[in-house]
């Protein structure tokens, strides 16, 4: 014969039952209120007034001592639905302590645990539902029992328990269902979609339980749940809401607010059989600590995973206080070496700060800022002169080889002479001579085809009776650069 025990906030349920799993027979239930203030949270705060509680509630009701199980509800237990390729239950357990890593806790002092769920056929993958606590809330539980004389025999966490009780339920007889379960001021909710779990949340109510305010709080869960499958885009309706760890009446009247709401949904109560022996309400005040009969497994009960610290023996002492003091003398030499270096680093740096702060280097530098400066002029210098030189060799100047260029245009129709050159404009001035007037015309036309000349301007043909020969005065623009050998 078991006895479990739910924890959650300031009401406990305790259970008797025989059997395991759907076949669980339920032989007696209480719910009765822990002492005030002494658990918070699943969390025992108030270690003398809750053993004393349960060590005179056993002692009434004669409850065995030898195969208590302790169902938790708290925050500080985290879960999550996973998907994993078929392993062992070692490497399962790897796996679910990776997943929780963001947790910012030390896995080596976490304990995990899971609940394995029904997958899709289809799917090659297993679907869970991975749980973690620390090892010492853990150590806690255990040791506080075992000062009243009660051994533990299985710890686990209510979320997986109440997965693996609607599993085999619920989800026996519909494929896409919502149950909620009401406990104390909290309420559960867990979501079926063709058949595999899909969702999970508690959340707790505000609103004094039994009025009307309290009640749609409820209502309004749902319709969260609702907006949550169409952000999931999960269209497959919702056939049946179960509704459970409520009293009839509140049951009743929550079940007709939300037919009221414009639900399509069928409304039930939360039961499957459950309350073959004891009454509906007493299933109903009981169906967390319900869980923890039929929903145990040996892969969710976190105290089978679950190990004390080994003591350490004084040798292990010994070699860990060495190890340390080795550690520590390491680091001292190396601190010392550190501080050695700095002082010689610093020495150094000083003695280059008195050099350059020396009078002489201060002469010194003065000289070759001066220098600097001159080279700098005479830089500015040479470039003026630089300067100076390309704009003079862009002027033209009169050559011999202009001249003879000139000239040999100028054979076979007529003679020059050159005449004036103005520099600044590099204007040539010179006179042509020919017995034929279309001589000088021809050479003209020849006299723009050079590269010598930007311009060439003629005029004032006259006739020189005593040579017989027609002159013209050609002035011509020589072109930039024009008569310049480049180098």
């Amino acid at each position: 014969m078991s006895v479990i025990i739910y924890i959650s906030g300031h009401q406990l349920q305790i259970l008797q039952a025989s059997g395991s799993g759907i076949s669980t027979k339920i032989q007696r239930s209480f719910v009765v209120p822990a002492p005030e203030g002494s658990v918070i949270n699943g969390t025992v705060m108030d270690d003398e007034s809750f053993l004393t509680f349960i060590r005179e509630f056993f002692k009434e009701n004669r409850l065995p001592t030898n195969d208590v199980n302790l169902v938790v509800n708290s925050s500080k237990l985290a879960g999550k639905a996973m998907e994993l390729p078929v392993m062992s239950t070692a490497k399962t357990l790897s796996y679910i302590a990776r997943e929780f890593a963001d947790l910012d806790r030390d896995e080596s002092m976490d304990v995990c645990c899971y609940t394995e769920l029904k997958n899709d056929p289809e799917s090659k993958l297993r679907r869970i539902y991975g749980e973690t606590v620390s090892r010492d809330f853990l150590q806690a539980y255990v040791e506080l029992f075992e000062t009243i004389g009660i051994k533990l025999k299985g710890i686990y966490s209510s979320e997986g328990l109440l997965m693996k009780l609607v599993e085999k339920t619920a989800a026996a007889a519909r494929r896409t269902f919502l149950v909620q379960i009401a406990d104390d001021n909290l309420l559960a909710s867990v979501l079926w979609v063709n058949g595999v779990f899909y969702y999970y949340n508690s959340q707790r109510c505000f609103q004094t339980i039994g009025t009307e305010e309290y009640f749609e709080e409820c209502r309004r869960t749902v319709d969260q749940i609702g907006q949550f499958m169409k952000a999931n885009q999960i269209t497959e309706p919702i056939e049946t809401i179960y509704i459970g760890g409520m009293e009839r009446n509140g049951a009743e009247y929550y079940m007709s607010k939300l037919r009221d709401s414009g639900i399509s949904a069928a409304i039930d109560v939360f039961d499957f059989g459950l309350s073959r022996k004891l009454s509906i309400d007493e299933v109903q005040g009981a169906l967390m600590a319900i869980c923890g009969a039929v929903g145990r497994e040996s892969t969710n009960n976190l105290l089978k995973f679950y190990s004390k610290p080994k003591e350490v023996n004084d040798q292990q002492t010994r070699m860990r206080i060495a190890i340390i003091a080795c550690v520590f003398v390491l680091m001292l030499i190396g601190v010392i070496a550190a501080v050695s270096y700095r002082l010689k680093v610093e020495k150094e740096l000083q003695a280059l700060r008195d050099y350059n702060s020396s009078l002489l280097m201060q002469a010194d530098l003065m000289d070759y800022e001066l220098c600097r400066y001159e080279a700098a002029s005479s830089s500015e210098d040479v470039n003026s002169m630089k300067y100076i030189r390309s704009a003079r060799d862009t002027y033209p100047v009169q050559t011999s080889p202009v001249i003879k260029e000139l000239e040999d245009t100028a054979k076979g129709y007529a003679s020059i002479e050159v005449g004036s050159f103005d520099a600044a404009s590099g204007t040539m001035s010179f006179t042509v001579s020919a017995e034929k007037v279309e001589d000088i015309n021809r050479f003209i036309a020849e006299l723009l085809k050079i590269d010598l000349f930007m311009s060439v301007d003629y005029t004032g043909y006259s006739f020189d009776e005593g040579s017989e020969l027609w002159d013209v005065h050609v002035s011509c623009i020589m072109a930039e650069s024009a008569g310049r050998v480049v180098d």
